[in-house]
């Protein structure tokens, strides 16, 4: 990565430390010094945030509290290993079955909003369309929408493009909205292997009106080495000037 020229990988910190790893933050701020110091690297995103939890967004009170709680723990560790951003994806945690949903969703991206904010962090709510089996915040414009609801300065938006392609979305109905994208994910739909088409100089023309933050690969595992640098090569030729 560092040859070819990238700055940034993006993490998910159960891939890092399997175990509990939001209770290791003096191992993960030397994991992340050593990355920097031997590679180059900076910990440009974190994903995959609440892997392995059950508790859902719109179940109890109690739900709630728990992973308020645990993404504060999140948002540490990203402090520790010099992350400024965390995405919110967790599509099977997030599924509405109550009215309230918005107001609920609301206040609680709020509270965690505010304590991102405080911490010099972003959570960045990334919209998955139903094939990862969510029902809630599907589109980009509706997680364009929520984190203007939220209104606070620790929330915005991860524009990923798998979302864009399976949703057949428009890139420029975006572009009055570019201020609230903070990070971009460069997929395919069911996170099948990038492919470089017509669809990647559409979104390198919205990002050149003024987005200056990372653009991270997201793909599936399985991809041979060769496979992954070609891809790398070929995302690092379009966007490389953003």
């Amino acid at each position: 990565m560092k040859e070819i020229g990238y700055t940034g990988l993006e993490i998910a910190p159960t891939r890092v430390f399997s175990l509990y790893p939001y209770e290791k933050l003096s191992e993960a701020k030397k994991w992340a010094y050593n990355l920097k110091n031997t590679y180059g690297l900076s910990i440009s995103s974190m994903q995959s945030i609440w892997f392995g939890r059950a508790e859902r967004l719109f179940g109890t009170q109690a739900e709630r509290n728990i992973l308020i709680d645990y993404t504060k723990q999140a948002i540490k560790f990203a402090v520790a290993v010099g992350c400024g951003n965390l995405v919110f994806g967790s599509p099977k945690n997030r599924n509405r079955q109550i009215d309230e949903a918005e107001e609920l969703a609301i206040s609680f991206f709020k509270e965690i909003g505010c304590y991102a904010a405080d911490h010099n962090v972003i959570l960045s709510l990334e919209a998955n369309p139903p094939i990862y089996q969510t029902n809630y915040i599907n589109t980009t414009k509706e997680a364009i929408n929520l984190a203007k609801e939220v209104g606070t300065d620790g929330i915005r938006v991860n524009l990923d493009l798998g979302t864009v392609i399976e949703n057949q979305e428009c890139l420029e109905d975006y572009a009055a909205d570019l201020s609230w994208i903070h990070h971009v994910h460069i997929s395919e739909p069911n996170l099948k292997r990038v492919n470089c088409r017509d669809i990647h100089q559409e979104l390198k023309a919205l990002l050149d009106l003024g987005y200056s933050g990372y653009v991270s690969i997201e793909m599936q595992k399985g991809a041979d080495v060769n496979t992954i640098f070609r891809i790398m090569e070929e995302v690092k030729e379009v966007y490389y000037e953003i």
